[in-house]
């Protein structure tokens, strides 16, 4: 498990900055504070090390995330010309930083790598004893444990992609690959055990009370989903069914297809779900990850979402050291701040614009 991340000249995150971790936690504050870039500096790492187990050639364009160039990545008021992302738990401190990589615009090099204080680059000298300008990496990264558990990461986009009739048979995709959009959830979902399926029923028949999942292998190329809202025999195509249905179909599906002691991030589990069916997901989703042993990270907008962690504390289905909430406000001195609850969903703290806008509305009303 991630303890915290320490990003420092990346993104919207000039100075450094520690963004602490729990087992389960929940990114929340007003739109461009930072808690995509969090999450990306993980999908960056993730999605690079699925690709060459190694992050020596980090890709800043792959297949959880694309976010441009070098320049587009690197905060722009950083005096240096690199930035900086490290993992820390309690068995592994892994400090890294990357600089930009000739002629290479999507790509950022690795040019210092630290795994619990043993520096792992070496600086080559010449015949006259001065250090030269470039280094080299000692060794590989297959050894340090919080860049290979990224490998097996799931992740859930906020842009799902709605609702899909069917697809095109895939029968050359990883079985565990449900597509950051949720793109190749029916392929997914057609090689997988009627157990699996039945799981996958059962958890969206629950959220929205009440759903029924099929799939139809309509012809050798192509594999049809059918869903129905009330638990009936009848089922229908998804474009036919709400959209809540497809929305919150691949995030169940990556829930129940996580790997134990893996991690998973969800942006924007609530989209397109009715309130109290957005409680009940939150807590499927604690549900799965304690089963599990799952690292979750969602992103939330959600009142609702909040909520329904410091519920399931309430109902002792998690411990209140097993989850917090990161706030990310509008201080430039202290932009990250964390929120607990006790055993009873007391919150620590209600900084300004936390979870107040339906006050702020009622006070409007009255």
């Amino acid at each position: 498990m991630i303890d915290s991340i320490i990003l420092e000249g990346f993104k919207c995150f000039c100075e450094k900055t520690i963004i602490p971790l729990s087992q389960i936690t929940i990114l929340y504050g007003k739109n461009g504070r930072g808690k995509s870039s969090a999450v990306q500096s993980l999908l960056l790492l993730g999605q690079t090390m699925r690709a060459n187990n190694s992050v020596e050639n980090l890709l800043l364009v792959g297949n959880f995330v694309g976010l441009g160039t070098f320049d587009d990545v690197k905060n722009i008021k950083s005096d240096t010309d690199e930035f900086k992302i490290s993992l820390v738990n309690a068995e592994e401190k892994v400090h890294m930083s990357f600089c930009r990589y000739p002629d290479k615009l999507q790509l950022a090099k690795l040019n210092g790598l630290a795994v619990n204080g043993v520096d792992r680059f070496n600086t080559k000298t010449d015949e006259t004893g001065k250090d030269k300008t470039e280094s080299k990496l000692v060794g590989t990264t297959s050894d340090v444990i919080l860049l290979q558990n990224l490998k097996s990461m799931q992740y859930v986009a906020a842009g799902r992609l709605g609702p899909v009739n069917s697809v095109a048979r895939n029968d050359s995709m990883p079985e565990d690959w449900i597509g950051v959009n949720g793109e190749n959830v029916i392929n997914v979902l057609s090689n997988q055990s009627p157990d699996l399926i039945a799981a996958v029923e059962k958890a969206l028949s629950k959220i929205l009370s009440g759903a029924a999942v099929k799939i139809n292998y309509k012809d050798a190329d192509r594999i049809e989903l059918f869903l129905n809202s009330h638990n009936g025999k009848e089922v229908f195509k998804p474009v036919n069914v709400g959209f809540g249905y497809s929305y919150v179909l691949p995030v169940i599906v990556a829930a129940l297809m996580a790997k134990k002691g893996s991690l998973l991030i969800i942006e924007n589990p609530e989209a397109h779900l009715h309130p109290a069916a957005q409680s009940r997901l939150m807590k499927f989703l604690i549900d799965t990850t304690m089963k599990k042993d799952l690292q979750l990270i969602v992103e939330s907008h959600s009142d609702h979402v909040v909520n329904g962690m410091r519920i399931a504390m309430k109902d002792k289905i998690m411990s209140p050291t097993k989850g917090h909430i990161v706030y990310f406000s509008d201080e430039e001195d202290d932009p990250v701040q964390v929120i607990t609850s006790d055993a009873n969903g007391t919150l620590s703290d209600y900084p300004d614009d936390f979870m107040d806008e339906w006050t702020a509305q009622m006070l409007k009303l009255v």
